[in-house]
């Protein structure tokens, strides 16, 4: 099976968009998490988080069927820059300049794999 490239990328993204949203909700989650498994099944954030890994995971393995495993895995690593940025926007944390400066390492790096592949 095959996939044009440009879904393949659009699936690849949406899915690390949606791994990121699932960092952020266990970190909200992780506010009122306890080693009580009975609470943690009502942790709507720790749920919904669980729930967005999963998904996230699946449209992962259904483009291994489809692409490289040496040009999506390094790819995923989209997904450290979609963490950065909401949680700086949905969080309020603070990003200093080297942790920007290692996002713009990892755009390059993303921009060589998938040009050069």
């Amino acid at each position: 099976m095959s996939l044009p490239p440009l879904l393949t990328l659009v699936l690849l993204v949406l899915g690390t968009i949606i791994g990121a949203y699932g960092s952020i909700y266990l970190k909200l989650g992780a506010k009122e998490f306890n080693l009580n498994l009975i609470k943690q099944v009502k942790n709507k954030n720790i749920i919904l988080g669980l729930f967005l890994f999963a998904f996230s995971t699946m449209l992962y393995v259904f483009l291994l069927k489809t692409e490289k495993l040496s040009i999506l895995y390094p790819l995923t690593s989209l997904g450290y820059i979609w963490v950065a940025l909401f949680s700086v926007t949905r969080l309020k944390e603070k990003m200093s300049l080297p942790k920007w400066l290692g996002i713009a390492c990892i755009i390059a790096g993303i921009f060589l794999i998938s040009y050069f592949h």
